[in-house]
């Protein structure tokens, strides 16, 4: 379950409730209710990070901003629920859509008993009523990269929407530096392995696990020290 509900909200007991009185065998599992409300970006970056195991059948619900349809898509073993409002193609730009199915909001007990009794067929098709919207990427020059801010987690690290491959091919080997767009007062000159790779207090660039470039403090807060904000940029030159 991924939501925007926050945690302290009696909305994620009631969900809750209803999965588990109208579904057995089920374990449900919260990667986070905290995305901020309506946040359709920061919910596609929250959900491209699930590593799930192909062979278990999980069910990812996620219920960001309302709409009054709901789109069913399975992938590989598992289904994905998301409202219709452009979340599914932000998380799966390549989706095949011919296996989008619609339902109105508030239909995912059918869904998922239609996901585990092999009959989503049998579920109408979303065709031409699918709402698109695709991802914010990088921009990528030959000498100048923009990126910009996907996600703030709570420590404060910020997320950047240029993967490794896409910098390490922009850079290809050459000297570069990367400085924050209304930020003045440090530029970066190297990508660091770990956060300890500098002192306490300092702030430096790095790989997440997801191979999303991150800006982050060792034992600080990134967001609140460069005012990081949605719509944040940082500028990668190469010399």
């Amino acid at each position: 379950m991924i939501s925007d509900f926050q945690s302290d909200s009696y909305k994620t007991g009631i969900l809750k409730t209803e999965l588990r009185n109208g579904l057995n065998g089920i374990e449900i599992i919260d990667i986070t209710h905290q995305i901020r409300l309506n946040n359709t970006i920061e919910a596609a970056f929250v959900c491209k990070q699930l590593q799930l195991d192909d062979n278990q059948n999980n069910i990812v619900l996620v219920k960001v901003g309302y709409c009054p349809e709901i789109l069913v898509y399975p992938h590989l073993s598992n289904l994905y629920i998301f409202p219709n409002n452009g979340l599914l193609s932000m998380v799966f730009e390549n989706h095949k859509a011919s296996d989008v199915r619609l339902r109105p909001a508030g239909g995912q007990l059918e869904a998922i008993r239609a996901f585990r009794e092999n009959r989503l067929n049998d579920l109408p098709l979303a065709g031409s009523r699918q709402i698109m919207r695709y991802a914010r990427s990088a921009q990528i020059g030959s000498d100048m990269a923009i990126a910009e801010c996907l996600f703030t987690d709570g420590h404060g690290n910020c997320y950047f929407n240029i993967t490794r491959k896409q910098f390490t091919d922009f850079t290809a080997g050459k000297r570069y530096q990367i400085r924050i767009q209304h930020y003045t007062g440090q530029i970066f000159t190297r990508i660091s392995d770990h956060v300890n790779d500098v002192d306490p207090g300092e702030a430096l660039f790095r790989f997440s696990s997801s191979a999303y470039l991150k800006l982050q403090i060792n034992l600080g807060n990134a967001r609140q020290l460069f005012r990081i904000k949605d719509d944040t940029k940082i500028i990668i030159e190469v010399q």
